[in-house]
């Protein structure tokens, strides 16, 4: 194949490889909340059972996978308790899970740890509760076991590896805008090294992210890992990757628009996968909005900011008049990234956050201030920029001052993209309140105090007295209200507490 046969061939080249990530997502469309979180129980959350229950079954937000959860039962003394059968699928209810005890609980406070990995986007969520046989837990009483096969290591790791991932990709679409915007289609001196770097920076990355995954579910092999939702996206992030790799090689071969505008919709592509793996692409009436408008704004980001270093590489070597126009396209170019990137991300924090009291009492939106912070010392350098810097480099000056104040920018930007990783880990605000109300209205109870006294000779009876009537009696104990439904044809009653 010679070189002038390649940018005939490559169309045909780009179409085949979108159309294999195509195939990889067209299985896990079914996307992502945030995680699956427990939402009620039986036995319930802080309850007390008179007799040990022959089962324990959880109830999360979204389909558990029942070969990767977890769930072991403790009791009072530290002890596992044994007889408890693997993690089993409740039939007819998708989004429950049970054990199955085959030897009785003696009386005291059982805790249940458990560990979920979403069906739905493999997300892993884990949490302890305790209920009492004949007795009521204490506050405190429940004994809590590691079943997260993770460690602040490994979460650091998945950390780093998303902001590496963003790092690379913004390079990707960053070279694409800004070559054909702002440099006349050509790759500035020293592109095609910091295309390849951008390449590094993206596949460790997702082999980070790989092996921060594996570990949260407990994988012993990636066969396992990649037969989960969240397995096969980062599958597909791969192929879109080696997509990328190969958008890299026409640019560094054949140098042209064509080639330049692949790599470009490349790394596009390669967030569109991304997102979809994300809080964006959760169940709901706005799921495509969501999912456009998180896609938007990291193509914002990857513009802006990748933009920028790829702007700080191209002028170096400029004539003072081609800085100039340079740096005055570029900056036009950034203020319209910077709007979109401001709106996109304002649209989905209001998805996110909820309410603005989550900002305050969540670990996303405490992260999600210190994004808003740190992208407010952006955009004042960015105005700094624009406003004095641009100006003095049109009269011939400030280039040391651009500079400073550019590389000062890519060193918030980076920050801005850390923060972005750790983001993508949590549990949106809004999904974690969320399920915190489900969680506490699943474990009210009734205590004496709340009881209504016993109701006896309540006599209920249909509108056609053709059909016999049902006498309801009850009556209350220290434990438990019995109710007696009594069929008044033929004096027959069931029990029930």
């Amino acid at each position: 194949m010679t070189r002038r046969s390649i940018p005939t061939t490559a169309p045909r080249l780009l179409a085949t490889l979108m159309l294999a990530v195509g195939v990889l997502l067209a299985g896990p469309v079914a996307t992502a909340v945030a995680h699956a979180s427990l939402v009620s129980s039986v036995p319930a959350e802080g309850s007390s059972v008179q007799q040990s229950p022959a089962t324990v079954v959880l109830t999360f937000g979204e389909n558990p996978d029942p070969r990767l959860s977890l769930v072991r039962l403790i009791d009072a003394a530290g002890r596992t308790v044994p007889g408890v059968s693997a993690v089993q699928a409740v039939p007819g209810k998708p989004l429950a899970l049970q054990v199955t005890l085959s030897r009785t609980l003696g009386q005291g406070v059982c805790s249940v740890n458990w560990r979920s990995v979403s069906a739905v986007d493999g997300h892993v969520d884990s949490g302890a509760f305790a209920f009492g046989v004949g007795v009521t837990p204490a506050p405190g009483s429940v004994r809590t076991v590691e079943l997260l096969y993770t460690s602040v290591q490994t979460t650091v790791l998945s950390t780093i590896g998303r902001w590496l991932l963003y790092a690379g990709l913004a390079l990707f679409v960053g070279a694409a805008f800004i070559c054909l915007l702002v440099f006349g289609g050509r790759l500035p001196a020293g592109g095609a090294l910091v295309l390849r770097v951008a390449v590094v920076l993206a596949f460790v990355g997702l082999c980070a992210l790989v092996w921060a995954e594996r570990a949260l579910v407990g994988a012993q092999s990636l066969l396992p890992l990649f037969e989960t939702t969240e397995g096969q996206y980062l599958l597909a992030l791969g192929v879109a990757l080696a997509v990328c790799v190969g958008a890299v090689v026409c640019v560094d071969l054949w140098p042209a628009r064509w080639s330049i505008v692949y790599l470009g919709a490349a790394g596009a592509v390669a967030m569109l996968v991304h997102v979809l793996a994300g809080h964006a692409d959760a169940p709901s009436s706005l799921r495509l909005v969501n999912v456009a408008v998180q896609w938007v704004h990291m193509v914002g980001i990857g513009v802006w900011v990748g933009g920028l270093a790829w702007l700080l590489l191209g002028i170096r070597d400029m004539t003072k008049a081609d800085r100039a126009a340079a740096v005055g396209a570029f900056s036009r170019i950034a203020t319209v990234a910077l709007v979109v990137v401001l709106v996109t991300g304002l649209t989905r924090g209001l998805v996110e956050v909820g309410s603005p009291a989550n900002l305050f009492d969540t670990g996303y939106g405490i992260a999600l201030l210190a994004k808003i912070g740190l992208v407010a010392v952006l955009v004042a350098l960015g105005a700094l920029n624009h406003f004095r810097a641009v100006p003095a480099l049109g009269r011939g000056a400030g280039v040391r001052s651009f500079a400073l104040n550019s590389r000062g920018e890519l060193a918030v930007a980076a920050a801005v993209l850390a923060v972005t990783a750790v983001l993508s880990g949590l549990v949106p605000a809004s999904s974690a309140v969320a399920s915190k109300v489900s969680s506490a209205a699943s474990r009210a109870t009734l205590s004496n105090r709340d009881q209504a006294p016993a109701v006896q000779g309540v006599s209920l009876r249909p509108a056609s007295t053709a059909k016999p009537g049902l006498v309801v009696s009850g009556a209350t104990s220290p434990g438990s209200t019995t109710l007696c439904l009594g069929d008044v044809s033929d004096g027959s009653s069931r029990e029930a507490r």
